[in-house]
């Protein structure tokens, strides 16, 4: 049985939200009012509040500590419930470089599914061969530094010109 349904359209003002949020993932701990733990999964964040997944019954006017990167402890309360998602409102407003922060600590996606390539990274307790420092040698060294960029690409799911590699001697 197919449901119908649309869009009605916003009246203007009607989202009030004050800040642009940023979607993202990641895991924070925190404190309830009555000083009990928690553990939240951010979904989005602004500058005014967060998105917020956990376990924990919330319930609208209870005010958690949620520790962020760079700015430790912000009290946030809880605005809206539904289910395990619980949208809280700071009762200050964030820093750009918290958000910043937050959004750099986040995971942006899922990691990128492991694949086996051609000749991985030896093992830290193998022996490995001298490296290569004669300055004769630097086509060797090139080509390893590109076969290896073209490895972690690959093992990354992403292209070889966004890799970058450093070797300080």
């Amino acid at each position: 049985m197919p449901i119908y349904g649309h869009f009605l359209p916003s009246a203007p003002g009607a989202d009030k939200r004050l800040d642009a949020r940023r979607k993202l993932s990641l895991l924070a701990s925190g404190l309830r009012h009555d000083g009990t733990g928690i553990e939240v999964q951010i979904h989005n964040i602004s500058g005014t509040g967060l998105l917020l997944e956990s376990d924990v019954k919330l319930a609208n006017g209870d005010r958690i500590e949620i520790e962020l990167p760079h700015a430790g402890d912000i009290t946030a309360v809880v605005i809206w419930a539904s289910g395990r998602l619980f949208g809280c409102q700071f009762e200050g407003p964030v820093s750009p470089a918290t958000l910043s922060a937050v959004e750099l600590k986040s995971a942006v996606g899922p990691a990128p599914e492991l694949i086996d390539v051609a000749s991985p990274a030896p093992d830290v307790g193998e022996n490995h061969p001298a490296p290569v420092t004669d300055a004769a040698e630097p086509k060797a060294l090139r080509d390893l530094i590109d076969r290896s960029r073209e490895q972690i690409a690959l093992a990354a799911g992403i292209s070889a010109d966004r890799v970058r590699i450093i070797v300080e001697f």
